[in-house]
């Protein structure tokens, strides 16, 4: 496995595992990259476990400040567990393929459609708040 292979997987193992940190699949994605990262060894596998809890609670705390960060850290250390072990690739993969769902992708995207007539009024908003006073009086 070459080392721009081995970094083509880092990157988005690393994606994967901080979006699943802010996911209901948390418990089972800390498991199972902590146990392919220590390679199934009881100790290795439990400190990274803590290492990857103590990750998450940075990120869920403040996110701006930790995410990138984060991302680079565990970005290397799946770049050394695959030079180390180039045949945890697969199991990777694996992995990667089954917690695929929880990364952000820019190609799935919310579509928004409303039709009005008359005298409907029609409100979109993708996120925050929304107030609408239509009360009488009001200039709404």
């Amino acid at each position: 496995m070459s080392e721009i292979e081995i970094l083509q997987m880092a990157a988005p193992a690393a994606q994967a595992l901080l979006a699943c940190m802010t996911s209901d699949a948390w418990q089972a994605a800390k498991s199972k990259f902590a146990a392919l990262l220590g390679r199934n060894n009881q100790v290795e596998t439990e400190i990274l476990e803590n290492d990857l809890e103590e990750a998450r609670v940075r990120i869920m705390q403040n996110p701006a400040e930790h995410e990138a960060i984060t991302s680079e850290v565990w970005k290397a250390r799946f770049r050394q567990a695959l030079l180390a072990n180039p045949d945890m690739a697969q199991e990777l993969r694996e992995i990667l393929r089954e917690f695929k769902d929880q990364e952000p992708n820019s190609s799935r995207g919310i579509h928004q459609s409303v039709v009005a007539r008359d005298s409907s009024i029609v409100f979109q908003q993708g996120s925050g708040v929304q107030n609408y006073n239509n009360s009488p009086g009001s200039n709404a």
